[in-house]
C-alpha cells in the first residue's frame, strides 16, 4: 500500500527524522498476546507487529450496531501492561469477575527485547498463581507443563538494564530497576482515565494499577521524563539536591535564630522585671549581672551552710513517715477484711450450733419421732460423736470471738498510731517546705546569675545563625545556578524534542499551526500556536498525544532511554476532532516508512473508525464489540 499523501511541507519534516543506525527492529516490542481461559483453552491469540497496531471497537451508529465501549479495549491495554511488568491488570471488581468466570485463566506474551525473545505467562484468574518471565522458550509450551514461578523481576530488570541503564540509578522513586521500569511504563502506556489531561498524568487512582508512579509527585514524574529523554544528567540532579539541601538548612537556621531572638526577648523582660532596667538599653545587661550577683551573694550568706544535708534529711524523714502511714493503712484495710470474714463465720456458727445441741439432746434422750415415747439409747459412741461435733463448733465460735476482739484492739491501736503519725508527717512536711523554700531562693538567685551570663551569649548565637543562613542561601544559589547551567546544557535534547513536537503539530493541524516544548526550572511545557496560543480542551488533549509521539520519534533516532514502544488507550475523536484524529494515523503510518522495518511499536485502541485503508491487516490487529458476547475480548460476558 503506498505511503499516505501528506503536504510536501510536512513530508519534508517527517523525512528529516534520522532513524537510529544499526537497528532493524524496535528495542522492545510485543510480538504476541495469548489469553487462556484454562490450560489448553485459548480465548485469544493476537499477533502484533512493529509499527502501527490498531484495536478497533466500532462505536454505535444509526444502524443500531452496539456501542464500542465495553468490548475490552482497556482490558487489552491493561493485560499488555501486565505482561510488561505492571503488578495489576484491573480493579478489584474486574479481577473478581474474571476469577469467578475463569478461575484458571492466564495471559501470556512474547516480548522481544533488544532482539531476544522473552516469554511471559501470568495468572488472571487465580491471584495466587505462578508468574513466569524468562528469556527464550516458547509461549505455546510455557503454559503446558510445570511452570516455574520466576516473578516478573527478571524481565523488569532486564528491560531497565538494556533500555535505561543510565536513568535507572537516578530515578526519584529509588534505584530499584523494577520500580524504574514501571515508572517508565506508566508514561508510555498512560491510563485512559487520565483523559489526556496533562503530559505528566499517567495513572488514575480509580484504575488501582499499583504502579509505583502513583506515589510520585509531579516534580518526580517530570524528573522521570527528563531522565528518559536524556535531558537530565546526574550532575544536574546532584546540583538540584544540593540546592534544596542548602535551602532547607538556611530555613532551619533562620527558624532557630527566630527562636533564640524570642527567648532573648523573654529573658530580657524577666530580668527587667526582677532587677529593673530597660531591655532596649545596652547598659542593662551589666546592671542585671551586677544586681543578680549581689542578690545571690546575699542569699548564700543568709543560707544555712548545712542546708543541702538538712534538706536531704527532711526529705528522707517525710518519706519514712509517709511509708509508715501507708503500711498502717494497708494493715487497717486488711483488718477490715478479716473482720468481715469473722462476722460471716460467727453468723454461720449461730445457725449451726442450735441444731448440733438438738442432735446431742436427741442422742442423750432418744425418743420415737412417731409416738414421742422414749426408746432405748444408742451406743455411747454415737453420743460421744455428737458431743465432739458440738465441741468443735463451740471452739470455732470462741476462737472467732477471741480473734474478733484481738483485731478490734489492733484496729484501735493502729487508728491511734495513724493519727499520731499524720500529725508528725505534717510537722515534717512543714519543716521540709521551709528548707525547700530556702533552697529554691538560693537556686533562684544563682539561676539569675547564670541567666545574666547566658544572656550575653544570645547575641553571638543569633549572629552565628544569621551568618549560617546567609552562607547556606549563598550555597543554595550557587548550586541552583549550577543546576540551571546544566539544565541549559540539556536544551539541545529538548530542542530536538521540540522540533519533533512541532512536526507532529504541523502534520496534524495543517493550518500554519506550530508547536514548541520549553524546559524550565518549574517543568516542561508544550504549547500550540495557531493565530495565538491555543488552550482549548481539544488542543490540550492533542498536546499530550503530540508530546508522546515526539518522544517516540526521538526514540526512533536513538536519542532517549525509551524502548520505542507506545500504547495509547482510546485517544478519542471527541478529544481531538475527526480530521485531526485521522491525521494522527497518517502520521504514524508515515513514520513506518522511514525504515524497512519500523523502529517502533505504536498500539492504539479506538472506538472511532480509523481511515479506510487502515481498517485491514496488518494494521488492524483486533476488532472488538460489546455485543454479541463472542466479540468481546474474553469472548464471553463476565
Amino acid at each position: 500500500m503506498p505511503k499516505p499523501s501528506l503536504p510536501d511541507l510536512f513530508r519534508s519534516s517527517i523525512d528529516a527524522i534520522i532513524p537510529e543506525a544499526g537497528r532493524s527492529e524496535p528495542r522492545l516490542w510485543v510480538r504476541r498476546l495469548i489469553i487462556w481461559s484454562e490450560r489448553g483453552q485459548v480465548v485469544r491469540d493476537i499477533s502484533l507487529r512493529p509499527g502501527l497496531n490498531i484495536v478497533w471497537s466500532p462505536d454505535a451508529d444509526a444502524d443500531g450496531n452496539p456501542m464500542g465501549h465495553g468490548g475490552g479495549k482497556t482490558s487489552f491495554c491493561r493485560l499488555l501492561r501486565y505482561c510488561l511488568g505492571e503488578d495489576s491488570f484491573g480493579t478489584i471488581d474486574q479481577r473478581q469477575l474474571i476469577a469467578n468466570a475463569m478461575p484458571d485463566a492466564h495471559v501470556g506474551a512474547e516480548i522481544i527485547l533488544d532482539g531476544n525473545p522473552w516469554v511471559v505467562v501470568r495468572p488472571i484468574g487465580n491471584p495466587r498463581g505462578r508468574h513466569l518471565a524468562q528469556k527464550g522458550g516458547n509461549l505455546d509450551a510455557a503454559f503446558s507443563g510445570d511452570m516455574p514461578n520466576t516473578t516478573m523481576s527478571p524481565l523488569r530488570q532486564a528491560i531497565a538494564e538494556v533500555i535505561m541503564p543510565e536513568a535507572t540509578p537516578h530515578m526519584p522513586i529509588g534505584s530499584s530497576a523494577d520500580d524504574a521500569w514501571e515508572a517508565a511504563l506508566a508514561w508510555i502506556s498512560r491510563d485512559q482515565e487520565c483523559r489526556l489531561l496533562d503530559i505528566l498524568e499517567w495513572r488514575a487512582a480509580e484504575t488501582q494499577s499499583r504502579s509505583p508512579s502513583r506515589a510520585m509527585s509531579k516534580a518526580d514524574r517530570l524528573a522521570v521524563v527528563r531522565l528518559l529523554i536524556n535531558a537530565l544528567q546526574p550532575t544536574e540532579i546532584d546540583a538540584s539536591r544540593r540546592a534544596q539541601s542548602h535551602r532547607r538548612a538556611a530555613e532551619e537556621a533562620d527558624r532557630k535564630k527566630t527562636r533564640v531572638e524570642a527567648t532573648r526577648a523573654d529573658v530580657a523582660r524577666g530580668l527587667a522585671a526582677a532587677f529593673g532596667g530597660d531591655p532596649e538599653d545596652s547598659d542593662s545587661p551589666e546592671l542585671w549581672s551586677r544586681t543578680a550577683g549581689a542578690a545571690a551573694q546575699a542569699e548564700v550568706t543568709a543560707a544555712d551552710p548545712d542546708l543541702g544535708q538538712k534538706l536531704k534529711d527532711a526529705q528522707e524523714a517525710v518519706a519514712e513517715k509517709d511509708a509508715e502511714i501507708r503500711k498502717a493503712e494497708n494493715r487497717l484495710s486488711s483488718i477490715e477484711g478479716e473482720q468481715a470474714g469473722l462476722v460471716a463465720q460467727l453468723k454461720t456458727l449461730a445457725e449451726v450450733l442450735p441444731k448440733r445441741e438438738m442432735l446431742l439432746n436427741d442422742a442423750e434422750n432418744p425418743k420415737c419421732h412417731a409416738c414421742g415415747q422414749p426408746i432405748s439409747a444408742h451406743s455411747e459412741a454415737f453420743i460421744a460423736e455428737r458431743m465432739a461435733e458440738r465441741d468443735v463448733l463451740l471452739k470455732q465460735k470462741n476462737d472467732a470471738l477471741e480473734q474478733q476482739q484481738s483485731l478490734k484492739s489492733e484496729q484501735n491501736n493502729l487508728n491511734y498510731d495513724v493519727a499520731a503519725a499524720r500529725q508528725e508527717l505534717e510537722r515534717r512536711k512543714t519543716k521540709l517546705a521551709e528548707l525547700t523554700g530556702a533552697a529554691d531562693r538560693l537556686a533562684s538567685a544563682r539561676g539569675y546569675v547564670t541567666l545574666t551570663a547566658n544572656y550575653r551569649t544570645f547575641g553571638a548565637e543569633i549572629a552565628r545563625l544569621d551568618a549560617q543562613a546567609k552562607a547556606d542561601l549563598e550555597k543554595a544559589s550557587k548550586a541552583a545556578r549550577e543546576a540551571d547551567d546544566l539544565r541549559k546544557a540539556s536544551q539541545n535534547v529538548v530542542k530536538r524534542l521540540s522540533e519533533h513536537f512541532d512536526t507532529v503539530i504541523r502534520v496534524i493541524i495543517p493550518d500554519n499551526a506550530h508547536g514548541e516544548v520549553v524546559l524550565s526550572e518549574s517543568g516542561i511545557q508544550p504549547s500550540v500556536r495557531l493565530h495565538g496560543n491555543l488552550t482549548t480542551a481539544a488542543v490540550d488533549s492533542l498536546k499530550v498525544v503530540a508530546f508522546d509521539l515526539a518522544a517516540l520519534i526521538l526514540s526512533i533516532e536513538g536519542k532517549t532511554q525509551l524502548p520505542g514502544f507506545w500504547l495509547h488507550d482510546s485517544p478519542r475523536e471527541a478529544d481531538l476532532g475527526l480530521p485531526l484524529y485521522h491525521r494522527l494515523f497518517d502520521l504514524v503510518r508515515t513514520l513506518e516508512g522511514l525504515t524497512t522495518v519500523p523502529l517502533f511499536q505504536y498500539i492504539i485502541t479506538t472506538t472511532t473508525r480509523p481511515p479506510p485503508d487502515l481498517q485491514v491487516a496488518p494494521w488492524l490487529i483486533l476488532q472488538l464489540s460489546s455485543a454479541p458476547a463472542e466479540m468481546r475480548l474474553f469472548e464471553r460476558d463476565l
